[in-house]
């Protein structure tokens, strides 16, 4: 059985991409999208890599529901940002 899957149609479905800049909802928390992946009735589940300039867990498996694309207050304390990297 030969199945095409459009690599655009799979990205489309998805709430972040990787290599999306994103925050978490609640606190500013500069993160990268380093990996996603589905994890049923909990929705999606992303592997984030922090950029804050201080953070003692760089990186972190975070359900999607708890992101949002990166504000101004997440960059303001983003070392990509600072750096002007991102």
């Amino acid at each position: 059985m030969n199945v095409h899957v459009n690599a655009a149609s799979i990205d489309a479905d998805w709430q972040f991409e990787i290599g999306d800049w994103i925050t978490h909802v609640s606190q500013p928390m500069p993160s990268l999208v380093m990996g996603r992946q589905r994890a049923g009735r909990l929705g999606e589940v992303y592997g984030v890599r922090s950029f804050a300039v201080e953070d003692p867990n760089r990186d972190r498996m975070i359900l999607g529901i708890s992101l949002k694309p990166i504000d101004d207050a997440a960059k303001a304390i983003c070392l990509a940002h600072m750096s002007g990297i991102a």
